[in-house]
């Protein structure tokens, strides 16, 4: 009989269980794979990541509505964490993958008599989700365009797949993708050390502090993954687990002091910090404080762009004409999407539009296009026509 067949399975079953049933229930499939102790360590790490998650989301609950924005994207990195820890802890998201290097590991099940070992594709997929948000908390207060923020986040990307790949790989190929993964990896580094560190003063001090001081932490963090890897699943060095430190010590301890440590760590940083200048909000109506709802009231360039696209109402003619500022594109001066509002005023009347905001110039009224203009062929025609009748009459004098 299978040793998890008196095991009780569902929800009322999983709470009942006494101890770590998870080896029981879910064999290991590999023979380098998890123990109890091992198992045990990553509930442990679970439990420390879903706990921070709820108490970051209760942070953000004390933080006015706009200014939310890193408290969510540090609750995404550390629920994503729980869920792989979960399964990690469970014995599930593994592959047996048979080892390059034997290192006094004897026989096995793998290729040519040699051992397999498990290959944790969660946390590769943990990685491939949370290492890109936490580039992105750093990357948006610098002043780097979108372009080369999408560039390093790809490249993090890239750098993570490699090496899910090269784990993957039983021969010495693997080797090839973790170069690869390498290069990725200082491209990200260069990054954020390079163009990242020139412009983090642009909103203040407090925000440049907050950038390098998180830039070497999670600098220095990311420079220890690929020796663990080098040494765990490229080179099998250490194994999975046991009563000694192995690859889930190494990979846990770097996962919680970049991920829960981290966030703790730039949050607090950040709320040294002026919110307000890094400009992140959305535009929508419920971000908006003590005033009208889905209206927000700008100051400097954001108070001129709204003043220049009112329109400059002139009467004349006894109607009413809609110009528009200058400076306001096609579509604006054109009323595209929005209806035209006009104003009517007494004829010959020109209201002073320049005085409403600025970017407003009063526009002359419209021409009479009725009347021929003067100067023209048709106003000489009718002037040398009025000659020639005066001149053909008799002088009665």
């Amino acid at each position: 009989m299978d040793a998890s067949s008196d095991v009780a399975f569902g929800p009322l079953g999983f709470f009942s269980r006494s101890g770590n049933q998870a080896l029981r229930v879910n064999p290991p499939n590999a023979d380098i794979a998890l123990t109890r102790w091992g198992s045990d360590w990553l509930w442990a790490v679970f439990s420390i990541m879903a706990a921070t998650t709820i108490g970051v989301l209760a942070w953000s609950t004390v933080e006015a509505r706009r200014h939310r924005a890193f408290h969510y994207l540090f609750a995404a990195v550390l629920a994503t964490a729980s869920v792989a820890y979960f399964s990690m802890a469970s014995d599930l998201g593994a592959t047996p993958i048979t080892v390059e290097f034997l290192h006094g590991a004897g026989t096995g099940s793998g290729v040519a008599g040699r051992p397999t070992r498990q290959i944790w594709y969660a946390r590769y997929i943990d990685w491939t989700i949370t290492t890109p948000l936490l580039l992105l908390s750093l990357l948006l207060i610098t002043p780097m365009p979108l372009s080369s923020i999408w560039v390093v986040l790809f490249f993090d990307v890239l750098m993570v797949v490699c090496g899910l790949v090269g784990a993957l790989v039983r021969t010495s190929y693997k080797w090839g993708y973790f170069t690869l993964a390498c290069a990725a990896l200082f491209y990200v580094l260069y990054s954020l050390f390079g163009p990242g560190v020139r412009g983090a003063g642009q909103y203040g001090s407090a925000f440049r502090n907050a950038y390098v001081a998180g830039i070497s932490y999670l600098g220095f963090l990311f420079l220890l993954y690929p020796i663990s890897w080098g040494l765990s699943e490229g080179g099998n060095v250490i194994g999975v687990s046991s009563e000694r430190p192995r690859q889930m010590v190494f990979f846990g301890v770097l996962d919680l002091l970049t991920k829960p440590a981290f966030c703790l760590f730039f949050l607090a940083m950040l709320s040294r910090c002026d919110y307000d200048a890094l400009d992140l909000r959305s535009g929508k109506g419920s971000e908006v404080y003590g005033g009208e709802a889905g209206r927000e009231v700008g100051s400097g360039t954001s108070a001129e762009a709204a003043a220049g696209r009112r329109d400059a109402v002139v009467g004349g003619g006894g109607g009413a004409t809609t110009a528009p500022a200058a400076g306001t594109g096609p579509s604006e001066a054109m009323g595209v999407g929005e209806p035209r509002h006009t104003v009517s005023a007494p004829p010959g009347h020109v209201e002073k539009v320049g005085e409403t905001g600025p970017g407003i110039h009063a526009v002359p009224p419209p021409i009479d296009t009725s009347r021929p203009a003067h100067g023209s062929d048709s106003s000489s025609n009718v002037e040398r026509s009025s000659t020639r009748q005066r001149s053909s009459q008799p002088n009665r004098s």
